[in-house]
């Protein structure tokens, strides 16, 4: 039986944009959207959402890796940063209406500029929830097994009475493997079907 219901943020809660981001530092340096997203370090972003970096260490590394590092300025970044978050969607009424029935959580990769200066601040959802997973705080990032066994023990529920939301196929299918139910998000129409059909919802 379902307990608790973990929702990933980005592109399940949040519309998100690397674009928005890498169009403002395009315009802040002079340099081609292309090669800016082209030179975007993946593998510092995963050190930063797993906590391992400093916010000031990665904007540091993020300019290192840009075309033209001396044109960027510390504050014209975290503001292209925050550029990434878009408006909630309709999955947060969803949410909601869960709430009454389940215990409500947030699994994300994410960082503690998003969360703290972004998301606490300007969104409604973590009003809404029972407690929040994020990567940063515990050393690990999806699709790894550790975040999701970690995640059920602090919602204090078994694997099997867990349910995850997320946007990228790969995260649901280690989740599974875990014992979690899970589906692969793709549209608020087709996710409240299947809830229904699995009785969820």
């Amino acid at each position: 039986m379902i307990k608790t219901i973990f929702f990933d943020i980005g592109g399940v809660l949040i519309d998100i944009s690397f674009r928005r981001t890498s169009k403002f530092i395009s315009d802040c340096i002079d340099a081609p959207v292309s090669k800016i997203e082209e030179a975007f370090p993946s593998s510092i972003h995963d050190m930063y959402e797993k906590g391992l970096i400093s916010n000031h260490d990665w904007f540091t590394k993020y300019k290192e890796s840009l075309p033209q590092t001396c044109y960027l300025k510390e504050a014209d970044f975290w503001k292209a940063w925050s550029l990434l978050l878009g408006k909630e969607t309709k999955v947060v009424s969803l949410m909601e209406k869960l709430k009454t029935k389940y215990s409500i959580w947030l699994l994300s990769n994410t960082n503690p500029k998003h969360i703290n200066d972004e998301i606490e601040k300007n969104y409604r959802f973590p009003k809404l929830i029972d407690g929040a997973i994020y990567s940063f705080n515990v050393g690990f990032r999806k699709p790894e097994k550790e975040i999701y066994i970690k995640a059920a023990k602090v919602a204090k529920s078994k694997p099997d009475e867990c349910f995850f939301i997320d946007d990228l196929k790969d995260n649901i299918q280690v989740a599974k493997e875990v014992g979690f139910h899970g589906v692969h998000f793709k549209s608020y129409e087709k996710l409240v079907t299947y809830l229904k059909k699995e009785g969820v919802f």
